[in-house]
């Protein structure tokens, strides 16, 4: 009987696991998610005994889930946080070692390629032109495809925590902090309007995370027991209205709030803010969920290799 493969993703907020039959066509049996925070750890651009300590620990939790679902094959990828702290390659080498794994540090696009292949495949019911927005910690993805064929993709080095890195937030953003945000993203985007407004998708693909958070809370708005799933679509009204409603919310009642996910709770303001604003800028009428990202696509391609040797 095939074994299983795991993929292990360190983040800059969370550190996530997917684990999937070891065949093709792709097929997740299990997600999980950790609170590492690695980027909040190490505010001066390097990890700490703390910080290192907090992975650590994570990482043990994790490989006893890969154990008892009989993973054969360990796969893992680290992101932005890793890439832009100064001993981010020490560390992961120490992990590696302790427990005889191999995490690999990637590039922007080499992520922006693997959250495409893991959207893409998650949503079959996309239109081409597609628009694919990954929001992380630390860094933001956009990729636009035809089916296959990536047109453009692009890593911007913001996320939902390192947009606002540096800056005095209230509880509650105020519209100073709306205005900064704001400002700050005008100065980082350009780029990706143009490339919209060159390929102009026909759809959009929001990957996990906070786009999950915001489909649970339409349906509880909605008083739906709708099962979330891969190739959601957004009703764009309602969509707008939880944006906004999270953008004026504070720490305490996103706390409060069920559909939220505990461990997205102190950031999901800012990944709303972050997608008003680029909504404002775009005219797509079809919208989906992906729950595939970076992990479901070196899965996959983990999967092609080995079915080709």
């Amino acid at each position: 009987m095939a074994q299983n493969i795991a993929i292990i993703d360190l983040g800059s907020n969370l550190t996530k696991l997917v684990i999937a039959k070891n065949e093709l066509p792709l097929r997740v049996i299990h997600r999980s998610v950790y609170d590492t925070k690695t980027l909040k750890s190490a505010p001066k651009g390097v990890f700490d005994s703390v910080s290192i300590s907090k992975i650590e620990q994570d990482i043990a939790i994790i490989l006893d889930v890969t154990s008892q679902y009989n993973c054969d094959t360990v796969l893992g990828i680290a992101t932005s946080a890793f890439r832009t702290r100064k001993n981010g390659q020490e560390v992961i080498r120490h992990i590696n070692q302790k427990f005889s794994i191999n995490i690999e540090i990637i590039e922007g696009n080499r992520e922006a390629q693997l959250i495409y292949s893991g959207a893409v495949i998650s949503v079959p019911n996309s239109k081409f032109p597609v628009l694919v927005m990954d929001i992380g910690g630390g860094s933001t993805e956009f990729i636009i495809g035809n089916g296959s064929n990536i047109l453009w993709k692009h890593s911007f080095d913001f996320g939902s925590t390192a947009l606002t890195s540096g800056m005095e937030l209230n509880d509650g953003l105020t519209e100073n902090n709306l205005k900064q945000i704001n400002s700050k993203l005008s100065e980082l985007l350009p780029l990706l309007f143009r490339k919209v407004n060159e390929f102009k998708p026909e759809s959009f693909i929001g990957t996990t995370g906070a786009f999950e958070s915001f489909s649970h809370m339409i349906e509880s708005n909605n008083w739906s027991n709708s099962i979330i799933e891969s190739g959601y679509e957004f009703n764009q009204d309602k969509l707008n209205s939880v944006l906004d409603q999270l953008i004026s919310s504070s720490k305490s009642s996103r706390k409060n709030d069920q559909s939220i996910h505990p461990l997205r709770m102190e950031t999901i303001h800012i990944a709303s803010l972050i997608l008003k604003f680029v909504l404002r800028k775009m005219d797509i009428h079809k919208m989906y969920l992906s729950l595939g990202d970076v992990k479901e696509g070196l899965a996959l391609e983990h999967l092609k290799s080995i079915q080709v040797n």
